[in-house]
């Protein structure tokens, strides 16, 4: 069973569950979570609403036992530039203002992750939607702590896109195609280069690899060594690889993250090499 997940302080993610419940004859259960009508697709695809910020919400286990979660959310940028995301969650340093805890990251599932990011892509080109950018996001922000793979997949980036049915749609069907997407072995995390990460992202939509857990340039000056491990080790498939931005780190991190990945036989290859 997989679980997508909105929340009623969210305009895009309530946007996103009127597409839902539109067109994929979602039906309601006799059963009801955090107040709302829990709505099911069949035996294996839940549609759920929570009363907290999607961020906050690390509670859905107390209910539900599913293989993942797809949470359906708002994207906020001070740019409002059109988008559509995808990306995983945690928190790489001390600040955890958007929820989850420092220092620790959820557990990915890259699989899910590479499904709706190509997707996205999909329907940006057959929708028209070409204000909107295509884009897989960076590790950041809640929830951190569950034990259940998730993903958030995400319609941005202000209340006008926040409203906009035909992106919605979009994100919508992303969301369902991770509903149905086979979960593969093995999957590759990724370092460097800025918040949206642009060249982890066309490697993905090229279908050259699934990644998971990605920490940014910005967050390898002070990133752990606990905090790798957990890019490895919190992941639904065997991390086998990590890429490596070499444009997007400096020689100080690679001299430190690599002989790290080696002691957990992770093998490292240079992104722009691809």
């Amino acid at each position: 069973m997989r679980v997508l997940v909105t929340s009623e302080k969210d305009i895009a993610s309530q946007t996103i569950r009127e597409c839902l419940t539109e067109d994929y004859g979602f039906r309601e259960r006799d059963e009801s979570f955090d107040g709302h009508p829990i709505l099911a697709l069949d035996k294996s695809t839940l549609l759920i609403t929570c009363n907290r910020d999607l961020v906050e919400c690390d509670h859905l286990e107390q209910q539900f036992k599913p293989e993942a979660f797809i949470f359906c959310s708002r994207h906020r940028a001070q740019s409002g530039r059109p988008a559509l995301l995808v990306h995983s969650t945690g928190n790489f340093g001390d600040d955890a203002l958007f929820g989850g805890k420092p220092h620790e990251l959820s557990v990915s599932i890259a699989s899910l992750v590479a499904a709706a990011l190509r997707r996205l892509h999909q329907e940006q080109q057959d929708r028209g939607l070409v204000q909107f950018e295509v884009s897989m996001e960076v590790t950041h922000h809640g929830p951190t702590s569950m034990k259940t793979p998730l993903l958030f997949v995400e319609l941005g980036s202000d209340e006008a896109c926040w409203h906009n049915k035909e992106a919605a749609r979009a994100v919508a069907a992303a969301a369902i195609d991770c509903t149905r997407e086979p979960i593969a072995r093995e999957a590759v995390i990724g370092f460097g280069g800025t918040h949206y990460a642009t060249k982890f992202t066309s490697l993905v939509i090229s279908g050259t690899h699934r990644v998971g857990h990605i920490a940014p340039k910005y967050a390898l000056a002070s990133i752990t060594e606990d905090v790798v491990r957990q890019m490895v080790g919190r992941a639904k498939e065997k991390t086998v690889a990590a890429l490596i931005d070499w444009k997007g780190t400096n020689a100080e991190h690679r001299e430190r993250l690599i002989p790290i990945l080696d002691s957990l036989g992770v093998e490292t290859i240079r992104a722009h090499s691809l």
